[in-house]
Formats: C-alpha cells, structure tokens, sequence
C-alpha cells in the first residue's frame, strides 16, 4: 500500500445514488480529483481541510482514497498554500509534518505559540528556508526547518512513550520546534539570509517575547519550564526537568545523523565506510 501524504482537503461531497463520496484536493501543490468510499468520508468528519491521505489508482487510472485522517489545524487553505510555495524545494512533506506537530498542541495556555508561528509570515519564511548550520547538519536550505521538525518529532513521541505528562510533551514540544529559531534573527536585521553564528538560543528569546509573555501571565510554572528548555546552559548545568534529556538527545540524534548522512552523500552506493577528519564513519546500505 502506498505511503500516507498530506494534503488540504477542498471538498468531499457524497454521491447522490452510490455509495461513493468525490474529493477535490491539493496534493504537492496540484489540485487532485479522487474517490473513496462514503464509509471512508463519513469516519473522517471532514468535509475541507487539513488531512493525512493514503491514495492508490484503479485499472481505470482514478485516483482511489484508501484512508483519510484529518489534522486540526488553525492554518487557512490559503496559509497552507503559500507555506507549500515558500518551502524550499516545495517540499511539503515537511509543511505537513509541521501542521500535524502543531496539532498536538492543545493546551491553551501554549496557543499564542502556534498564533505567532503562523501568522508571522517572515519569520515562518525564514524559518522554512534557512540553514541549521555553516558546514555541520543540516547546512543547506531549509535544514533549520527540517531540523526543527525532526527534533519535535522525536522528543514528543519519545516523551509520550517514557510516560511523561500531557503538559509536558507539549511544552518539550514547543521548546524543541523553536530551539533553533533564533539562527534566523540575524536575518531578520540584515540583507545576509545565509548562516550568521551567534547565540542563538539568547536570540529565540527575543523572537519568542510576545508568546513566552502570554505565557506568563496565564501559566507560571510551564513558563519556568519552557524558559529552562530553551535557555542556554551554563557548564556545569544541573538538569532540573527530566524532559530536558529527551529533547537534548533529539536534538543531537538528529544533527550527527544528518552529518553522516551528508559525508556518503557524493560517495558511490558500495561504500560503506569514510574518514572525517580523521574518524571513520560507517554505514550499512541495503543489499
């Protein structure tokens, strides 16, 4: 069965005399004409908007919906549109990871968050199209936005899965969706869009006042939380959160494995093994 995508549902109306529903949608940034079953539309709940999809095609070439799941998202069609013409590479596999990591965030008290994401186009722009790093992870176009999705993903599910609160996977979550986010400050004040180092973590302060002052106001002890995650940390730091470590090893998991994987990349299929800087890095591919 093919992989799940996502896509922004436009209508899913049911047929009159069958039992079959149509659907027009936008998939990778085109505008797709489907069927599914109207069993299939009716346990989605969803007539527009937001949703993950299985799609297949029949002996007649149509485009078949097998699954539908729809995504809460406080996105507009029109958002979601322009986020997909903005990413680099239209690559709007990751803008649906992203609306499907804000739709887990259902605390109000963390809502001004996914408010000022969304509704800061140049920030959200920068923040989809900017480097990670000079030469380290993720430094390409886009690698901040790819990092940050990657990092959330792991440490909300991975806290999820250790059993933690539900307050607490979803302020991990933010803090790690906006870990980075300050890299994109310098841009912000200058013409220079590429990779400027700095203290970035002082940075998402500064980018994040508004929301962390909401925050504040309405829910003191997951502002304290939040600050701390996303604080820089002096040496010799105590840990006062355990959630901290989740996100800690999310964030670096996902910056050497991106790193690995760049040093292979110009590397023929067959190689299985290269030297940086004088470390050998090994790999495993499938035979």
């Amino acid at each position: 069965m093919n992989k799940p995508i996502f896509v922004w549902i436009k209508s899913l109306k049911f047929s009159a005399n069958l039992p079959t529903a149509n659907c027009e949608l936008i998939s990778s940034n085109s505008l797709v004409n489907a069927i599914t079953s109207a069993e299939i539309a009716r346990n989605c709940q969803a007539s527009h908007g937001f949703a993950q999809m299985i799609l297949s095609h029949d002996y007649q070439g149509n485009t078949v919906i097998c699954a539908i799941k729809a995504i809460s998202t406080k996105c507009t069609e029109q958002q979601y549109i322009q986020m997909v013409n903005s990413v680099h590479d239209h690559r709007d596999i990751l803008v649906g990871r992203f609306l499907r990591l804000l739709s887990y965030v259902t605390l109000n008290e963390l809502q001004p968050f996914v408010d000022f994401i969304l509704n800061k186009d140049e920030i959200l722009k920068l923040f989809m199209n900017s480097e990670a790093s000079y030469k380290h992870h993720h430094s390409y176009k886009g690698g901040l936005f790819e990092h940050s999705i990657e990092v959330a993903e792991m440490t909300y599910q991975n806290a999820r899965h250790l059993g933690h609160s539900n307050v607490e996977c979803q302020t991990g979550l933010i803090a790690a969706l906006f870990h980075d986010i300050g890299k994109i400050y310098p841009a912000l004040n200058t013409n220079n869009v590429k990779y400027c180092p700095g203290p970035h973590e002082s940075y998402a302060f500064a980018l994040l006042a508004k929301p962390l002052g909401e925050l504040g106001t309405s829910n003191s002890r997951i502002f304290s939380m939040l600050s701390d995650l996303l604080a820089v940390k002096p040496y010799g730091h105590k840990t006062r959160y355990a959630i901290e470590h989740i996100l800690k090893l999310a964030d670096r998991t996902s910056a050497e494995s991106n790193f690995a994987k760049s040093q292979f990349k110009a590397l023929p299929a067959d190689y299985y093994f290269t030297k940086v800087n004088g470390d050998l890095i090994y790999r495993l591919n499938n035979q």
